[in-house]
């Protein structure tokens, strides 16, 4: 027998199993006697890591704002956009099946086709390897308009699956440094996109 942590009455392992009534984190299973125990008990879990990880979408915003004034300022545009395609496609790669269960959540693309979401951390890879070897391979100018067009598409969707997420306040967690890193979907995800959309549209029309 366990114990229910909200409640405290006592209950059957196998019925909880039986019934759904089990919640697991960090290997450590926990017991319910009904399903208005668990909710209480994950939306706690889900508060309190929120909590936690507060300070990491602020600094991680803080961050990429200014390493995009920079970039921008010192013409170093499309070199802060390769790492940061390198960077944010590498972080979703350990835990390639938990980003599309993530990812599923919020995009408006992935919600209806998750073979959008199976290839978004590829997608992001490749358009890094552009991004950073477009200098010193000298590729067409075409190639690098396709890549900032894609990076139009997929940051402008991204955006708009972000907004309609932070309107209706759901609380779902952030796939854009995959799901090692545990952060909440913030405004910050948001300004992340919106930067990204300024400088492809930038390398459009320039």
């Amino acid at each position: 027998m366990q114990k229910d942590p909200i409640c405290g009455m006592e209950v059957d392992e196998k019925e909880a199993i039986k019934n759904n009534l089990v919640f697991e984190r960090t290997g450590i299973k926990y017991y319910f006697c009904k399903n208005n125990c668990k909710e209480t008990f994950t939306a706690q879990k889900f508060q309190d890591q929120n909590k936690s990880n507060d300070k990491v979408p602020w600094i991680l915003g803080i961050i990429l704002t200014i390493g995009a004034i920079l970039a921008v300022m010192n013409d170093f545009m499309i070199i802060y956009m390769g790492i940061y395609f390198i960077i944010f496609s590498i972080v979703k790669m350990p835990d390639w099946k938990g980003f599309i269960e993530t990812f599923s959540k919020y995009d408006i693309i992935a919600k209806r086709t998750r073979t959008y979401a199976l290839l978004y951390p590829g997608i992001e890879f490749i358009l890094g390897i552009i991004y950073l070897t477009f200098e010193v391979f000298y590729f067409n100018e075409v190639v690098i308009v396709v890549a900032a067009w894609i990076t139009l598409l997929i940051m402008g969707i991204g955006s708009i699956g972000i907004t309609k997420n932070l309107l209706s306040k759901n609380q779902v967690k952030c796939a854009c440094l995959g799901t090692k890193i545990k952060i909440p979907l913030t405004k910050f995800t948001l300004v992340e996109n919106i930067i990204m959309v300024i400088m492809a549209t930038t390398i459009i029309f320039a």
